[in-house]
């Protein structure tokens, strides 16, 4: 190994990482994929253009926006990977720790921390928290202290108070809220929709109160307490959702009472006031300008749309883009009298304003990498779903149901599906010695006010 490359991969030692696709079903030949960590989901209409040039040089030009608000290239080869590092250092972005590949319970990481995408420009935002989002991720990334996790630990905050970022399947949610006049947060604790042990689990309301400025405390010492409590002993039982499920809220509560040093005031009232995924155009803080909302169904995105999606967003915006937690994107800042052009330009780009809230409100996984999946079914089958149900009922009748439909190609329920009002999951059954593709359906999930996890009516449905 040359000296030149060793200080390579020192430098981005515990900051870059590929992960594997091992989909031996997948007819592309996807061996490996790049996970590229957005903070908050905000970036800019440069730094879009670069990741699309990136696509388009190692990805086949097919990007997907993920529902961490992460960036997602496929059929990237390992020595390529420095080279990727270095262009994406340069734009101050990091990866995801992929360690799927490893069999024992370690080498978890702190994911990309999910925040409200509408931050600092939505109507009646209760807290602004996109600042404390991306010091948070600034902390974690490249931490050695955080790199050996007994799993992964996924967090989000919220300050619009809605549960834009679906709190309930977060190992740690903060979610702001009002108590007595004054501007705070609560958090919910051990959730996760994967199915390791003890299985699907809602995140856990804690009902104690914590100052806006104890927020990033708090997230350090509950990574703490998962990387020191956490099990260790069996990688199925190494989520934080277990930790949570055997010892319960209240000693939760205790240790972390303990850790921080002082006891945590108890708030009363509700988790969630509202429900919105900031879907379609809507009116912003400053009287004049509005976001515009892109529902790509699915997130996956070609290079050349990426790049013409970033130059709307100089022209007609202030240059940034927001990712969603429903694998969407947000131009912000567009002035009335530019709306009508933008809407009209996204339309010619095959991105109608004019279809149901379901195109924004559902999420596809991206299974036909993953190898847990026969075919390449979960974002073709969601799409497929939208449109016959917008055609057979009409976009009136499903905006008034505000229908949410997730997909997942496996068990592992990477799209969330059990937290939708439809959810797939997929799974593998053998027929005639062949393996194929089938779901199982789930009605009646949600997240919000009043989460809840869907019942199973159909089992091993195909075609």
């Amino acid at each position: 190994m040359s000296i030149r490359l060793a200080e390579d991969i020192e430098k981005f030692f515990g900051r870059y990482s590929i992960g594997r696709d091992s989909n031996p079903y997948d007819t592309t030949g996807s061996q490996h994929f790049l996970r590229i960590k957005v903070p908050g989901g905000v970036l800019s209409f440069n730094q879009f253009h670069k990741i699309a040039t990136l696509c388009s040089k190692y990805s086949r030009g097919i990007a997907e926006i993920t529902d961490r608000q992460d960036i997602q290239l496929h059929w990237v080869r390992a020595e390529d990977s420095l080279e990727i590092f270095s262009t994406m250092d340069e734009m101050g972005f990091t990866t995801d720790m992929c360690g799927q590949g490893f069999g024992g319970a370690r080498y978890g990481d702190v994911r990309n921390v999910v925040c409200c995408p509408a931050s600092g420009i939505e109507r009646d935002e209760i807290f602004n928290p996109y600042p404390i989002a991306k010091e948070i991720t600034k902390f974690f990334t490249g931490n050695s202290d955080f790199t050996d996790l007994p799993r992964k630990f996924k967090i989000s905050i919220s300050g619009c108070g809605a549960d834009c970022t679906r709190a309930v399947i977060n190992d740690l949610a903060f979610v702001a809220i009002k108590s007595e006049g004054e501007t705070g947060f609560t958090i919910l604790v051990g959730g996760g929709m994967g199915a390791s042990l003890p299985g699907p689990r809602l995140a856990k309301p804690t009902m104690v109160l914590i100052k806006p400025e104890e927020v990033f405390d708090i997230a350090v010492a509950v990574a703490e307490i998962h990387r020191d409590y956490g099990n260790r002993e069996s990688k199925a039982k190494a989520r934080f959702k277990w930790l949570i499920e055997t010892w319960g809220v209240e000693k939760f509560i205790s240790i972390l009472e303990n850790k921080v040093g002082r006891k945590l005031p108890r708030y009363v009232g509700p988790v969630f006031t509202r429900r919105t995924d900031h879907e379609g155009v809507q009116p912003q803080k400053v009287e004049g300008y509005w976001y515009v909302n892109i529902p790509l169904l699915g997130g996956r995105l070609t290079s050349s749309l990426m790049i013409q999606i970033a130059d709307l967003a100089d022209k007609f915006g202030n240059g940034e883009l927001r990712l969603t937690p429903t694998q969407n994107i947000i131009i912000p800042n567009v002035k009335e009298d530019s709306k009508k052009t933008v809407l009209e330009t996204l339309a010619k780009m095959g991105f109608s304003m004019n279809g149901s809230k379901t195109r924004w409100l559902s999420v596809g996984c991206s299974s036909d990498f993953c190898g847990k999946a026969t075919d390449m079914h979960a974002k073709k089958t969601l799409k497929d779903i939208v449109e016959y149900l917008e055609e057979y009922f009409g976009v009136e009748t499903l905006n008034d149901l505000g229908l949410r439909i997730n997909v997942s190609g496996c068990p592992h329920d990477c799209g969330a599906s059990l937290v939708s009002d439809i959810g797939l999951i997929g799974k593998q059954i053998k027929v005639n010695d062949c393996l194929i593709q089938v779901y199982d359906i789930f009605i009646g999930g949600s997240t919000g006010e009043k989460p809840s996890l869907g019942i199973c009516i159909e089992k091993k449905c195909s075609g």
